[in-house]
């Protein structure tokens, strides 16, 4: 069986048996879905309308056998991040939420991608745990993570070329 069709299958049970969606929608998910404009899954069942996103994300942990983690909005730690580069992130679409001790954890939308820990590993030595998210606040993230670091970036180097620097009216000078 088509892994694509695998997983429609599999989460539209997850969803049926949570109650999320009823027995009729889920017999006409896999067919609704081949006719959508929509190449991914989760994105059909929340623009559609179908489920809502927290049982979209349980469905997944439980799919995934993993807890879930709601991406959107959650403010990212740069340390983090930054080990890390962007297009990996992208590529991938994961992003490093906490370390603890010699344990990273780290939301994906596919915890289960061949070679992900692996990858995650020629960055880091932690220990990976991890937790699922969705595909599209995850990426989202990452974006608005690097699209904010260029504009301070281009900010700080403005401010500096046309000389107007952080007034130092309370610093103190020890020189004597």
């Amino acid at each position: 069986m088509d892994e694509k069709v695998d997983f429609v299958e599999k989460l539209s049970d997850i969803l049926l048996r949570m109650k999320a969606i009823t027995p009729e929608a889920a017999k006409s998910l896999s067919d609704d879905f081949k006719v959508s404009p929509k190449a991914r899954f989760d994105y059909f069942l929340l623009e559609e309308g179908i489920v809502e996103k927290e049982d979209l994300l349980r469905a997944l942990a439980e799919y995934y056998e993993v807890p879930y983690f709601d991406a959107d909005g959650y403010f990212f730690n740069r340390d983090l991040l930054i080990l890390f580069p962007q297009d990996l992130l992208e590529r991938l679409v994961f992003l490093p939420i906490e370390f603890d001790g010699n344990i990273m954890t780290v939301v994906a939308s596919e915890p289960d991608l061949e070679n992900l820990r692996q990858e995650i590993g020629e960055y880091v030595s932690y220990v990976v745990e991890f937790r699922v998210g969705l595909r599209r606040d995850i990426i989202n993230s990452i974006r608005k993570y690097y699209e904010k670091s260029a504009r301070e970036f281009e900010e700080e180097r403005s401010e500096e070329e046309s000389g107007n620097t952080p007034n130092d009216d309370d610093s103190v000078d020890f020189i004597s």
